[in-house]
């Protein structure tokens, strides 16, 4: 495998912090709050020890005044000082045992950095390791072994999210590389006739099952993706993870130039995709979400997009011959120069659609709403079909045939 297969992950920390900070807060306000009363109460020994220091020298004169009560005096100045002493005791005790507190906070602070920083370590060496067997896997010559190394490049995404890019870009380059690897290119399904483009193929069978595997995730994984050239005729089991769940979606992936012919993406999102010249031709695109999508020079011969939505896609030049687009939504849709010929558009909307040289040729419009439709001309509405429930833009007539209550033969 080529292009961005050689991206490393970076070492990246991952944190689960949630109610821990709370506890940890919590202990901190009760630590501050001890440290407090400890420095309070050495406060008022110190007090109380210069009160006795004090009272050493005024207190026995004051309360022993007569000369003969010399062993009073001396007894009390004793036991002043014996109490100052004590006093300063409890004080130098009480601010060794803060002092002795604090740096045991520091110490255990330094050991629980030095136990992350270890398990951080161990952690990233073992994404690293796994990121390494599954980029060996993806090079194995057995189905098995590479869908055993996507499936577990998908798992390094859950474990660690700060490694999704570099997932992605591995994933990309194998659909790339090895989707249009002619060594790997399946045979045939049957005869079919071929795209209306020139070097288009006919249907063929569904990609390589690790193709698909790798596209699956690939579509699960929110983050762009570039699968430009890809060939993935034929696509179809996309689905949503346990561990990542929500509805696939191809609108974060570029396929430009990609192959999707009669690939099965009913209800699929391409919101805004890049689709410039993709071969969509035959793919089963009903109810499928192609609001804003960009699908210039595409071939869509064949293919079903009833229930579609594409308001304001880009179509120009587009080839839909045949398509089927029955109550699509191609409100505001840019359809210039694109190819129309043997559409169904039944009670499809195409309200503000850009329409400048479309080619309708028989192209079915009964019950459509052309309403506001610019770039529309006369010529072009005679050439499709459509009844009297069209809807045709002010000032353009509506063809006689569209007025009979069965419509024009073989309509």
């Amino acid at each position: 495998m080529t292009d961005n297969a050689g991206v490393t992950p970076g070492a990246h920390g991952t944190c689960s912090c949630g109610g821990a900070a709370g506890v940890a807060t919590s202990g901190a306000a009760r630590r501050s709050a001890g440290r407090r009363w400890l420095w309070i109460v050495a406060g008022l020994a110190a007090a109380g020890a210069a009160a006795a220091a004090v009272g050493i020298w005024h207190l026995p004169p004051r309360m022993y005044p007569d000369p003969g009560d010399t062993d009073a005096r001396a007894a009390l100045q004793g036991g002043l000082l014996t109490a100052a002493s004590a006093l300063i005791a409890v004080a130098g005790a009480l601010v060794a045992l803060d002092e002795t507190r604090a740096a045991n906070t520091e110490t255990r602070r330094a050991n629980e950095a030095a136990d992350e920083r270890e398990r951080q370590a161990h952690a990233n060496t073992h994404v690293r390791e796994l990121y390494t067997r599954a980029i060996d896997q993806l090079g194995s010559d057995s189905d098995t072994i590479r869908l055993g190394g996507i499936y577990a490049l998908e798992r390094i995404v859950a474990d660690s999210p700060a490694d999704r890019r570099a997932v992605v870009e591995v994933l990309a380059a194998f659909v790339r590389t090895l989707s249009t690897d002619p060594r790997r290119a399946p045979a045939p399904a049957a005869p079919a006739a071929p795209s209306a483009k020139p070097g288009r193929r006919g249907p063929s069978r569904p990609p390589a099952v690790d193709i698909r595997a790798a596209v699956g995730v690939l579509a699960r994984l929110p983050h762009p993706a570039d699968l430009t050239g890809a060939d993935l005729t034929g696509l179809t089991g996309l689905t949503s993870h346990a561990d990542l769940p929500g509805a696939p979606s191809l609108a974060h992936l570029t396929l430009t130039n990609a192959t999707l012919a009669d690939a099965r993406l009913a209800g699929v999102d391409f919101t805004g995709g890049s689709l410039d010249d993709a071969d969509l031709a035959r793919a089963d695109l009903r109810r499928a979400n192609l609001t804003d999508a960009e699908l210039v020079d595409a071939d869509l011969t064949g293919a079903r997009l009833a229930d579609a939505t594409l308001a304001g896609a880009l179509l120009f030049r587009a080839t839909l011959t045949g398509a089927q687009l029955g109550r699509a939504d191609l409100t505001g849709a840019q359809l210039g120069g694109a190819d129309l010929t043997n559409a169904v558009l039944d009670e499809a909307i195409l309200a503000d659609a850009v329409l400048s040289g479309a080619n309708l040729t028989n192209a079915r419009l009964d019950g459509a709403d052309l309403t506001a439709a610019t770039g529309l001309a006369q010529k072009q509405v005679d050439s499709a079909r459509g009844d009297r429930r069209t809807h045709l833009p002010a000032g353009l007539a509506r063809p006689a045939s569209w007025d009979t209550e069965e419509g024009p033969a073989g309509q």
